[in-house]
């Protein structure tokens, strides 16, 4: 398949042009220099000494004074040239040249050639100057300025066979792009088409992708804009630029035009009353305008995205504007398997590699960190001279996303390795003994990231509903690490605010929106109603209770579990990072900790 060539913006080709033109003016001026020079008469430099000997001996045909310039023209019709300072010694080169009849000429001083040049230059350099932020303020002021439109004209290189994992997002387009396609097939029943479709999810889910691939499977312009590119510092600009996005729309039509990020451009009105929230509102204002004066025939659809539907004026999301709200998520096991086909085309793997062992490994993660993943894992295996990328590059790639870079400068002194390893070893403990956690996978004490030491543990399956067991076994593995520290190390370090800072929000999320504590069903939620001080004190209490109690319950785990722990500290103090099977030995002859 041959590669398209890339499309070069205007505005590259304008600045491309003006340093052409830039660097043109400059060569003329440079040989009109150069070709002055050459037809001037070549003079020869004399001292003074050598010019009062000429005017002696008579020899000179001419004297041309020039300034301090003394210019003598001799009798062979050669040139030869002076510099005489002071009026004394000029004087008597002059009377000596009077007494032999020598023709003297006085001439008025004149500029040199570069400061010729100056003088013509700079008024046109001023000019042109005047005349480039004139038209900037015109450009700006006409809605357009540093806005640009990206036409590709159905040029796209990306289709629906490149976008996996959204299966039912691109069954929800189709319609959409048979319109796009036909659009008289739709009016012939007297249906309406769908203005709008408005793509929401999480970032890195393929948004701003899938509104590519529905203009290349259509065959249609694709004009692109982001929400932000309507806001500057001239009030109504951005109204100007949604009137001119949408008038380029109509010429094209039929097309696509697609704004991304729009919660930067249709945030709810009535935010504030300074001038810049007023300028936004009338932005939104135009937008609303344009996006329902359609008109029924007119073949111009507007795709959206964003990750915040929930902060958008709700004009803005009713039907007739957008007509369709098309969730994008998080891809399932299978979804996975399907992006990372598509990544891995233009990658060498191993024989043998199973893409489904990465798709099961990889839960929670989006087509971006998907693709990020083997990207790593490429980079991973040409670091390691090896001739494709295998399953320990994979591992390589997974560990420094999801535990970060490993520090290899960074050196500890041996208490805090064991103190670390104390750490992480709770962790294991308690996440081997819950029964509704997740497998323990790895755990290490190099230092990755911000952190000391990982624990990492992956879960089995996709969790889209997690259960009250399931979140207090998670602040109760959270806060292993402290327990270790409390029973095996009879003190506390900083190293565990991070953990306990997660086990809080956890614990705070479950007693105020999902009403899984003694308080019975509440919810905060992101509410502007005032709520009194004694709930407030009421959701805290229940909190610490809930961290305390997972807190005795890891403090337990450890007393039983001391020797296990300390084969496991032995372990990591020796080899710095242990896998599953290694962690499974450590805990073998353990009735209280579930099998690995």
């Amino acid at each position: 398949m041959p590669t398209p060539t890339p499309r070069v913006s205007v505005r590259t080709r304008r600045v491309a042009l003006a340093c052409l033109a830039v660097v043109t003016f400059s060569l003329v001026i440079a040989a009109s220099i150069v070709s002055y020079q050459r037809r001037q008469p070549q003079v020869q430099r004399i001292n003074y000494s050598q010019l009062y000997s000429l005017a002696e001996a008579g020899g000179a045909a001419a004297l041309q004074i020039e300034g301090e310039t003394m210019t003598v023209t001799r009798a062979d019709g050669s040139l030869v040239e002076a510099t005489v300072t002071g009026q004394s010694p000029q004087n008597d080169v002059i009377q000596l040249f009077r007494k032999n009849n020598v023709p003297i000429e006085f001439r008025p001083l004149q500029p040199g050639v570069l400061v010729s040049v100056m003088n013509w230059g700079l008024p046109i350099l001023t000019l042109g100057l005047i005349a480039l932020v004139a038209w900037r303020i015109y450009a700006s002021l006409s809605g357009r300025g540093s806005f640009e439109l990206t036409d590709h004209n159905g040029q796209q290189t990306v289709g629906f066979n490149d976008v996996a994992g959204v299966d039912e997002a691109k069954g929800e387009l189709t319609e959409t792009i048979e319109f796009l396609r036909s659009p008289a097939k739709f009016s012939r029943l007297g249906g309406r088409v769908p203005r709008g479709i408005l793509l929401y999810g999480p970032p890195g889910t393929g948004k701003t992708l899938l509104a590519r691939a529905a203009a290349k499977e259509a065959g249609v312009a694709f004009l692109a804009a982001s929400g932000s590119s309507f806001q500057e510092k001239f009030a109504g600009l951005g109204a100007a630029r949604v009137r001119h996005l949408f008038a380029k729309g109509r010429k094209l039509s039929p097309c696509i035009i697609f704004i991304d990020e729009i919660d930067a451009l249709g945030r709810q009105r009535g935010r504030g009353g300074d001038s810049a929230s007023a300028d936004q509102d009338q932005t939104l204002n135009q937008l609303l305008v344009e996006m329902d004066g359609f008109d029924q025939s007119s073949a111009v659809v507007v795709i959206a995205s964003t990750n915040r539907p929930d902060i958008l004026d709700k004009a803005l999301t009713r039907p007739g504007r957008f007509d369709r709200e098309i969730a994008v998520d998080l891809a399932d096991v299978n979804g996975r398997e399907a992006i990372l086909n598509v990544h891995a085309r233009n990658l060498k793997l191993e024989e043998g590699l199973d893409l489904q062992w990465i798709a099961r490994g990889t839960p929670g993660f989006s087509g971006a960190e998907l693709a990020n993943l083997m990207n790593e894992a490429a980079i991973a295996a040409t670091r390691d001279d090896a001739s494709a990328v295998g399953r320990k590059h994979i591992e390589i790639a997974r560990d420094r996303i999801l535990m970060g870079a490993e520090r290899q400068g960074f050196m500890m002194d041996e208490d805090e390795r064991y103190a670390t390893a104390v750490h992480e070893a709770g962790h294991v403990a308690v996440g081997l003994a819950v029964e509704n956690g997740d497998p323990i996978h790895k755990v290490s004490i190099l230092p990755r990231g911000r952190a000391l030491g990982v624990t990492q543990s992956l879960p089995e399956r996709d969790r889209f509903m997690k259960k009250r067991e399931y979140l207090e076994d998670q602040i109760a593995l959270l806060l292993g690490g402290r327990a270790a520290e409390q029973i095996l190390l009879s003190t506390m370090t900083a190293g565990a605010s991070n953990d306990i800072e997660r086990a809080v929000e956890i614990a705070r999320k479950m007693v105020s929106e999902f009403g899984m504590s003694r308080l019975g069903p509440i919810h905060l939620g992101q509410s502007d109603q005032p709520i009194s001080q004694n709930l407030l004190d009421r959701i805290e209490e229940a909190t610490n209770e809930l961290i305390n109690a997972q807190l005795t319950r890891a403090c337990a785990v450890v007393t039983a579990e001391k020797e296990s722990i300390g084969r496991l500290v032995e372990l990591l103090m020796e080899r710095d990072t242990l896998d599953a099977d290694e962690i499974a030995s450590c805990f073998s002859n353990s009735p209280y900790v579930r099998a690995a």
